[in-house]
């Protein structure tokens, strides 16, 4: 009864939030990022009401899929207003901001409270082969367009950047059989397997569940369509950079039902769990938010392609090889979450200084 109240009271601050549009795009913003952060916190709320009829390992990806959500959202608005730098530091500051911050402080949190936490290295190595065939695709897709004797033309780019998006989601549905299907006993849990055979499906609530969480994407659309506007508008008015903002704010409201779900996780020593929706969330705006989004640009004629800068690439590659380092031995220590907070930090310092 008191979790129906919360919702009421939080669904009703929505409503009124979206009513209230002033003509001070400062206030907007921050009632639009009110908005998606509630929004985002009962996103998770849903998440964690499915994973109770479809198990831990399932339930890190179903976190890690509905977490996305506010980007795709928010990616698209951003793509249909013309901000594309925004939108791709965007992508690229959710992929950082769920391998450093989320993964960094979970780490130090669990870390200081049970001293040391064991995981499946199976599971984190399938995952970062993962997020190593799409950096490998972005970086073969930059280099081409600056290397080659002729550069290529924006058609061109488009074209190779849209099928080359195609191949990524086909390899994400591809790890997603590998994974639930074909392999699946190879990243169960101890325990699990039984857990999740006896687990008796609620369908009724299962369903509701859905209801809810149709409800509120179609919300997010919708607000996202009103924080990207108004952001427009502070980077129109204050020349405040894209890159910066799509860094540090989408990544920041979008991954924070996500990233909460990894903390709280972890200090209930289910540090799987945490791997899995952070690492899960970073491969699905990987290989299938930023391939689709890359395909939508072309619906929308606002061409977001598969290019990006030196800069850009270098922090990302920077970011999925220090994760590597610290998850390819099967445990953690606070101090490792702490060097990932660091770069996280360091990160976004240097792209407050890119106009």
């Amino acid at each position: 009864m008191e979790k129906n109240k919360k919702v009421i009271i939080a669904v009703s601050l929505v409503v009124l939030l979206i009513l209230l549009n002033t003509p001070y795009y400062i206030i907007n913003i921050i009632s639009s990022c009110m908005l998606v952060v509630i929004l985002a916190v009962l996103l998770g709320d849903v998440t964690s009401n499915m994973s109770t009829y479809l198990g831990e390992k399932k339930g890190g990806m179903l976190a890690a899929t509905i977490g996305n959500i506010p980007e795709l959202m928010m990616g698209i608005w951003s793509v249909k207003y013309g901000m594309i730098p925004m939108a791709k530091a965007a992508l690229l500051g959710s992929i950082i901001s769920n391998m450093l911050l989320g993964l960094g402080i979970a780490v130090i949190v669990g870390g200081l409270k049970y001293r040391e936490q064991r995981f499946n290295k199976i599971i984190a190595r399938t995952n970062f082969n993962m997020l190593i065939l799409a950096m490998s695709a972005i970086i073969i897709i930059s280099a081409l367009n600056r290397y080659t004797i002729y550069p290529l033309g924006k058609e061109a780019l488009k074209s190779i950047s849209v099928k080359v998006s195609l191949v990524l989601i086909f390899v994400y549905l591809l790890g997603l059989i590998f994974s639930f299907c074909t392999h699946k006993n190879l990243f169960l849990v101890d325990g699990e397997e039984v857990e999740e055979e006896e687990r008796v499906e609620n369908k009724l609530k299962l369903f509701l569940t859905v209801i809810k969480l149709i409800f509120i994407a179609v919300m997010l659309y919708f607000i996202s369509e009103k924080l990207i506007f108004n952001v427009k508008t502070l980077v129109e008015t204050k020349k405040v950079s894209q890159e910066f903002l799509g860094i540090i704010l989408i990544p920041l409201l979008g991954n924070i039902g996500e990233n909460v779900t990894t903390v709280m996780c972890a200090l209930d020593n289910k540090i799987n769990m945490s791997i899995e929706t952070a690492i899960g969330s970073s491969i699905q705006i990987s290989l299938f938010v930023t391939p689709l989004l890359t395909i939508l640009s072309c619906v929308l004629l606002e061409p977001l392609t598969l290019v990006f800068s030196s800069f850009e690439i270098i922090i990302s590659v920077l970011a999925i090889g220090m994760s590597f380092l610290v998850f390819q031995d099967g445990k953690s220590y606070w101090f490792e979450g702490a060097i990932l907070g660091a770069v996280y930090i360091i990160i976004t310092l240097a792209y407050y200084y890119i106009r």
